[in-house]
């Protein structure tokens, strides 16, 4: 009798616990596919311009440039995924310069600024294509050759003149973006 009282007891036990359901759960997966980079392209692309020297005095009054220089960034070997390329650049602004328009002289000459520009297309001064510190410029990759070519100019000018005789320097950043 023990036994069927312990049975039936264990049976009650079972049809008395109550089940709960609780709220149903979300599980979020992310996950993000990007374009894989190019190359750089370094027989092409001069990294290290050279405005040359000139005499102060040539650098009196403002407006003045010393040197203007061509130069490339190219990039190669973009995958057939990777459809366009923004370079974006960073550097110390010239607050001496008009707003944004040209990157601070760490040399040691004085009142010169150091500006850059899409060297195909518009004067030093059209702010559509001057590059400044937060540039961005996007570019098709040429999908014939696997290859975007930056094509730019460098230069420094005076914004107010009396340049004083020194050393003309910037280190200017280019990040590139693919898509």
């Amino acid at each position: 009798m023990n036994a069927k009282l312990t049975t039936l007891a264990m049976i009650a036990a079972l049809f008395s616990v109550s089940s709960y359901a609780s709220d149903p759960v979300t599980i979020n997966v992310t996950g993000k596919v990007v374009a894989s980079p190019c190359t750089l392209d370094t027989a092409n692309s001069n990294l290290d311009i050279d405005l040359g020297t000139q005499q102060s005095t040539t650098l009196a009054a403002a407006g003045a440039i010393l040197g203007t220089k061509a130069f490339n960034i190219a990039l190669k070997d973009c995958p057939a995924g990777t459809t366009s390329v923004t370079a974006n650049f960073s550097g110390t602004d010239d607050p001496s310069a008009a707003p944004g328009n040209g990157f601070k002289n760490a040399g040691t000459a004085t009142n010169v600024t150091i500006q850059l520009k899409n060297a195909n297309a518009g004067a030093w001064t059209d702010p559509y294509y001057t590059i400044k510190n937060g540039t961005g410029w996007n570019q098709a990759v040429n999908t014939s050759t696997n290859t975007v070519v930056y094509n730019l100019a460098a230069r420094a000018y005076t914004p107010t003149g009396s340049v004083t005789p020194g050393t003309v320097s910037a280190s200017i950043v280019v990040d590139f973006t693919y898509q």
